[in-house]
């Protein structure tokens, strides 16, 4: 591509917490010969094919915005999709493929963030604070026993970066760690101190178990009914992956009849959530799909995902 032909608009959509304007590398883009125009609101469909009509490159944070088929079909100038993180469910990548439409992610940025966010979910069960937290807000003082984690079973579903540093500090906070791990390289996982267990084995001998999987269609409601009611009495389950891999309606059954002491739930099978099927359960915490947004994380979506198109232009797209 001559330079006359260079990329010159560049479109970012899902900006909602304005970090993107002040990328020590939105300035270097513009350098480079980009127009850049951001949007820091939800829009509807048709909104953000108006915005991304001119565009040569559109930058995604996360799924904040779906790019189907139908969708890339008015977007006739689109060369590329610099996507934040690295999740891509919501973009019809064989329509992509076909027009030739370059997608680059830029992976590993919120591991840390999902980490803590999952250790952090395991105490507030194991301590029960959303029933203590209640009891004092109607002010009762009410000492509802926990249990420690020291000494107790993390069972790992998945062993992938996320999973790994999750490993890491359960660890060190004196826990058992086991996985089960469906794809990936086998083998690290020694290098953690982590045994690899079965499935079945897996849920039911773990007192915490938590999800790090890929939402794939081989994986999809993997905890269904059967395996949930495999799980052991007393146990933890923790979702900050994706809702789709858990079936809702058996977990809510059996966190009601007392069989599991708690969840934390990041990830539902609809977001945003408009009907709460754990409304009646005093022992869940539950938050927005918040895994990944910390500040830290998306600063680095927004300058890893600029960096993204300085690479285009160095290679002329």
């Amino acid at each position: 591509m001559s330079a006359q032909d260079a990329v010159k608009k560049l479109a970012v959509l899902g900006d909602y917490e304005k970090v993107f304007p002040t990328s020590p590398y939105a300035n270097p883009c513009r350098e480079l010969g980009f127009e850049i125009t951001f949007s820091h609101d939800p829009v509807t469909e048709a909104e953000a094919v108006e915005l991304m009509r001119e565009a040569d490159v559109v930058v995604l944070v996360r799924e904040r915005v779906p790019l189907p088929d139908h969708v890339l079909k008015q977007l006739p100038r689109l060369k590329a999709i610099s996507q934040a993180g690295t999740g891509v469910s919501h973009i019809d990548l064989d329509a992509v493929n076909q027009r030739g439409i370059q997608v680059f992610t830029s992976p590993g940025l919120s591991i840390s963030s999902v980490a803590e966010l999952t250790i952090g979910m395991m105490i507030a069960c194991s301590r029960q604070f959303p029933v203590h937290q209640a009891h004092l807000k109607e002010g009762n003082w009410i000492q509802t026993p926990g249990f420690e984690l020291k000494g107790k079973r993390l069972g790992l579903l998945g062993f992938g970066k996320i999973a790994k540093e999750v490993a890491k500090i359960a660890s060190a906070l004196g826990m058992e760690v086991t996985a089960w791990r469906p794809t990936g390289i086998k083998g690290d996982e020694n290098s953690y101190g982590v045994q690899v267990l079965e499935l079945d084995e897996l849920l039911g001998t773990s007192d915490v178990v938590s999800v790090h999987l890929r939402l794939v269609p081989a994986l999809k409601g993997l905890l269904n009914r059967e395996r949930l009611r495999q799980l052991k009495q007393g146990s933890i389950v923790i979702n900050t992956s994706r809702g789709a891999l858990v079936n809702t309606e058996a977990l809510v059954g059996l966190l009601k009849s007392g069989h599991l002491r708690g969840a934390g739930i990041d990830t539902f099978e609809e977001e945003p959530l408009k009907s709460n099927p754990f409304a009646d359960c005093p022992n869940v915490v539950l938050t927005p799909h918040i895994g990944y947004v910390t500040w830290d994380v998306l600063q680095r979506f927004a300058d890893e995902s600029l960096k993204n198109i300085i690479t285009f232009k160095d290679n002329s797209i």
